[in-house]
């Protein structure tokens, strides 16, 4: 009897193990995302005051698309929905490139504000 319950809960266990293996997801980790960006992962509308550049944030961790990104005394914009190859820069100096394939995106700041 002893033995049977103890194969009964040996049994329930591998069960209960094997379930949450198999029902949990891998969520990409926010880990490498730099702290102002991670509110608006995945949240159009957003806005991000980017603190230091040139910065990269990687579309499969950090979904920015229709966040507006700017970067003090350099202007902003919004990060703009397609397939990437999308560069946009204003007079202020401010770039932000979409990488073509991945949807990467790169913020940055050039020259003294206010130049292109």
């Amino acid at each position: 009897m002893v033995v049977n319950k103890l194969r009964g809960m040996l049994c329930l266990a591998g069960t209960v193990i094997c379930v949450s293996a198999c029902g949990s997801s891998a969520a990409p980790s926010l880990s490498t995302v730099p702290a102002e960006f991670r509110a608006a992962c995945g949240h159009p509308g957003a806005h991000v005051m980017v603190r230091k550049v040139p910065v990269t944030i990687s579309h499969a961790a950090c979904d920015l698309t229709g966040v507006l990104i700017t970067y003090r005394d350099y202007g902003g914009g919004f990060v703009p929905r397609g397939g990437g190859g999308t560069t946009t820069g204003i007079s202020t100096g401010f770039t932000m490139a979409i990488q073509q394939g991945t949807l990467d995106v790169t913020i940055n700041a050039t020259g003294v504000p206010g130049t292109l």
